[in-house]
């Protein structure tokens, strides 16, 4: 039994990491997509990323789709790495020569989350429950030695 409120407790920490990295990401590519893509556009251009027009929409969309996918618990593993690549690529296109200290340590920290997301996952309120099954518990035998 005690096993199963631990497990419950790890579940209500992924799933409030889950909503919040999800909130996050949404409201960043819905930013992106309301100021007008071609703002982003230009400032991905002036940070020399090549393709800055797909760049753009690609990562306004990850941000956008993903962050949706990640509130309502939808291939939560898999959103999980994309968001990661997305930081990895802000930080070392655009944050790195700012240090860590008013630089990169925001996308450090939601690298963090999305990996313990992408480890661990989350079932808790999760729209992937509808699409898969629990594991079933396989029968334990015991043998027990007679002298």
């Amino acid at each position: 039994m005690r096993g199963e409120s631990i497990l419950a407790k790890y579940e209500i920490g992924a799933l409030i990491i889950r909503v919040v990295l999800g909130v996050i990401f949404f409201v960043h590519g819905l930013t992106k997509f309301q100021e007008g893509i071609n703002e982003t556009v230009t400032r991905f251009a002036e940070y020399g990323i090549p393709y800055a027009q797909y760049v753009a929409y690609g990562v306004g969309g990850i941000e956008l789709l993903g962050g949706f996918f990640l509130i309502i618990g939808f291939s939560v593993r898999f959103v999980s790495a994309l968001l990661i690549a997305v930081m990895v690529g802000a930080i070392m296109k655009v944050k790195l020569e700012a240090g860590f200290l008013n630089g990169y340590e925001f996308n450090v920290a939601l690298i963090a989350m999305a990996s313990y997301l992408l480890v661990a996952g989350s079932r808790l309120l999760a729209l992937d429950k509808l699409f898969t099954s629990e594991p079933k518990k396989k029968a334990r035998i015991e043998f027990k030695r007679s002298y």
